[in-house]
């Protein structure tokens, strides 16, 4: 009979435990359409750099032209340096956007991983704002997502974010280091 009572009264308290002492992790799970943001994305991407570089060599042929015979000899070299590597990089982003546009595919490995960089950026950053633990693709095995765990908007507005940072920077960023600047083979 003890033996019994205290089988019982070990159940109660196992039962009956206050869920303050246990462990319980909450995780708020959200879904995104890769497929959307990849595409919106890109064609963006490619939009913006093209145009801020058009942007900045023609900048830089004004500062040229205007100012050709106040510059000194090796003022115009590294002018004339600058306006070739931003054009040979203007040729690379033209190629890929119309390979993009074409087939769905980016050639050049180097845009690849930077567009995957700042997908990826955008996607942790939003889920941490926004108190995600987990983001799904919404290809993946789940039944049922609710729009209010969708986040696929808001990952889109930070990479819009990163875009117009961009289009705010002068001059822009180099895209590849100068002795990486590759020319595409249809030119």
């Amino acid at each position: 009979m003890k033996k019994l009572y205290c089988c019982i009264i070990a159940l109660l308290f196992i039962i009956f435990i206050p869920t303050s002492l246990l462990p319980i992790t909450l995780v708020r799970v959200g879904y995104i359409d890769l497929e959307k943001i990849i595409s919106e994305y890109t064609e963006k991407f490619f939009e913006t750099q093209i145009q801020v570089r058009e942007e900045y060599v023609k900048q830089l042929q004004d500062k040229y032209s205007f100012n050709y015979f106040e510059l000194t000899d090796e003022e115009k070299i590294d002018l004339l340096n600058q306006i070739r590597n931003e054009n040979q990089t203007l040729d690379v982003l033209r190629y890929n956007k119309r390979m993009w546009m074409e087939k769905g595919e980016i050639s050049d490995e180097r845009i690849y991983q930077l567009i995957q960089t700042d997908i990826m950026e955008a996607i942790k950053k939003t889920s941490e704002l926004e108190g995600f633990n987990l983001i799904l693709d919404n290809t993946g095995n789940f039944i049922y997502g609710s729009e209010d765990i969708n986040l696929t908007d808001k990952v889109l507005f930070r990479l819009d974010e990163k875009l117009l940072q961009f289009q705010n920077t002068q001059p822009p960023e180099p895209l590849f280091k100068e002795e990486e600047v590759p020319i595409p083979e249809e030119y």
